[in-house]
């Protein structure tokens, strides 16, 4: 039990390595935009196009992972990670940024996909969200402090060294993974016959035609899509819009990331109370209805105060989701379990990667299109959480879906 919970913290660690990534350099945007000698929107780019790498990384690393095991492609990833933060920390230069972004994401997508594939690997799928939901808990402390941790780097040492810690950090999870995580993948001991006897093309056809995971994929795509366009614009909302520094940013970022953390901790003990497809349907609910509040408070440019509670209710709905989606989309599935989590994390990340690429080209010295954008693909998520609440397969008419956390 002990080595499993090592794993466990090690697999959140790995998840935590993308948030990292993604919040640590976030106070440092305007002073990139200067060093780069472009403006926000392009640094702003530097997020998609990591999302990108992420999406086309986990295709790469969930059949490989399927095939060659778990552990041998962990090390690759991780090793790719750790080289582009390098490389990063050395430029100057915009096109370099977004290309080392991508090579960094590519890397990094193998904790990611071989994480959910080594806990669906470990545990049945009443098991799993409780897990999911634990990693959440540790990997949400990142988005806390990482912004703070990156405004002191920004102000003591400059925006690079926030990428020197991020291959510090990619070094230590090495070892770990190396030290601490077993290989969980049995398929790679039989005969290469009996693990080519299912082709990826039919793995994916059997994973497409299932409902459960094209709903609970989709769901989780659009909560992820909106999560990261909030954490791309915050930036420009605070400290461009409303005028914050660097640091006031910081805590206001970490405060609404608590709800990531209240979200992990409360939806294992929601859905011993409430079935997960209503939890689904409610938490899709609120997203859209907060959304809809939002772009009302920022048309009539109301208090900042009641923007920052738009977001963090937002961010809770959104903390529930997850755990719920990941458990649905991946537990139907006996075989090709790094395949389906290749296809969900590229299915998350595509979508992301599209709605925050749009944003930023956009150019728009207004925090509208973030908020119409937000509620708008709130509204295919209810849509799609009610296609769950109303198949025969899940709820009530479907018991052994439920999930019910003992």
């Amino acid at each position: 039990m002990k080595k499993l919970n090592i794993v466990v913290f090690i697999l959140a660690l790995l998840n935590t390595l993308e948030s990292l990534s993604i919040d640590l350099y976030l106070p440092a945007f305007p002073s990139m935009a200067k060093i780069f000698n472009t403006d926000i929107g392009h640094i702003q780019i530097s997020i998609s196009v990591f999302f990108a790498g992420f999406a086309f990384g986990q295709l790469l690393w969930g059949p490989l992972s399927d095939k060659k095991g778990r552990k041998p492609m962990l090390y690759c990833g991780l090793l790719l990670f750790i080289i582009g933060a390098t490389a990063i920390y050395f430029t100057s230069d915009i096109y370099v940024l977004w290309a080392m972004r991508f090579l960094q994401a590519f890397g990094g997508s193998a904790g990611i996909v071989i994480g959910r594939a080594i806990i669906i690997d470990l545990y049945d799928k009443q098991k799993s969200v409780t897990i999911f939901s634990q990693q959440s808990q540790i990997s949400g402390i990142a988005p806390i402090v990482a912004p703070l941790i990156g405004s002191v780097f920004l102000k003591y040492w400059g925006w690079n060294s926030s990428f020197a810690f991020l291959c510090m950090m990619g070094l230590i999870t090495f070892f770990m993974v190396y030290k601490y995580v077993p290989e969980t993948n049995a398929r790679i001991n039989l005969p290469d016959e009996a693990m080519d006897e299912k082709g990826l093309k039919d793995q994916l056809k059997m994973i497409i035609s299932n409902k459960d995971f094209i709903n609970s994929t989709m769901i989780g795509s659009i909560a992820f899509a909106s999560l990261i366009i909030y954490i791309s614009n915050a930036p420009f909302l605070f400290m461009e819009i409303h005028g914050f520094s660097s640091g006031e940013f910081s805590f206001i970022f970490a405060f609404n990331s608590l709800a990531l953390i209240t979200a992990a901790y409360i939806t294992p003990r929601l859905i011993k109370r409430i079935s997960n497809s209503n939890l689904l349907f409610a938490a899709t609910a609120i997203l859209l209805i907060v959304g809809v509040l939002h772009i009302l408070i920022a048309a009539g440019n109301f208090s900042v105060i009641l923007e920052i509670m738009m977001l963090y209710l937002s961010l809770l709905a959104i903390g529930i989701l997850f755990p719920i989606t990941s458990a649905h989309a991946l537990s139907p599935f006996k075989e090709g379990r790094g395949t389906a989590a290749a296809l969900l994390g590229f299915m998350q990340l595509m979508v992301t990667f599209i709605m925050s690429g749009l944003l930023g080209l956009l150019e728009a010295d207004s925090i509208i299109p973030m908020v119409v954008a937000r509620a708008g693909i709130a509204l295919v998520a209810v849509w799609f959480a009610y296609r769950i609440v109303s198949s025969k397969r899940i709820g009530v008419q479907n018991p052994e879906l439920n999930i019910d956390v003992k």
